[in-house]
């Protein structure tokens, strides 16, 4: 068990790495959610990660879920390696595609790979969290989030709705 913990907090250390070489293509102000996210990741990997090693002396046999899907047939372990990677590529695909987009297909593809029901209902379910945290960001925590075109666009739309009726007066 041990190994395995320490192996799946090396892959959130690694993901946190995939974000941070992002940081130089996104611009100085958008900055701020990524750069707290790969400290939280790398904080709290290697806190778990110390307390591992700590307990080492009173590891536990494999956890029955996870000794279940490592003994899982081939698509099961297939899902879940699909499901580690989908976000794995989200944190590059952040500073490519924006945040709305990123983050629309990286749930979609987590629910999907999760094998849910009615797909059309995970890609509007998706798309209306992304779209929502994005605008919550914006306007009500004032969090920059990598911006793609989707989210250049919705900044305009509120900026906009902001400044409908305002006039000039100097």
């Amino acid at each position: 068990m041990l190994y395995f913990n320490l192996t799946s907090l090396f892959l959130f250390i690694c993901g946190a790495a995939v974000l941070g070489l992002q940081l130089p293509g996104i611009a100085p102000s958008a900055r701020v959610y990524p750069l707290v996210l790969i400290i939280l990741v790398v904080a709290c990997s290697l806190i778990v990660a110390a307390k591992e090693i700590a307990a080492r002396a009173a590891t536990e046999p494999l956890d029955a879920r996870i000794a279940k899907i490592l003994s899982a047939p081939l698509p099961v372990r297939a899902r879940f390696t699909g499901f580690i990677a989908a976000w794995l590529i989200y944190a590059w695909a952040l500073s490519e595609l924006g945040f709305i987009v990123a983050t629309t297909c990286a749930i979609f593809a987590s629910l999907w790979l999760l094998r849910i029901r009615h797909w059309l209902v995970g890609l509007v379910a998706a798309a209306t969290f992304s779209l929502a945290f994005s605008i919550l960001f914006a306007t009500v925590l004032f969090i920059p989030t990598p911006s793609g075109p989707l989210d250049q666009l919705l900044t305009q739309t509120i900026y906009a709705i902001q400044h409908r009726g305002k006039t000039n007066d100097h």
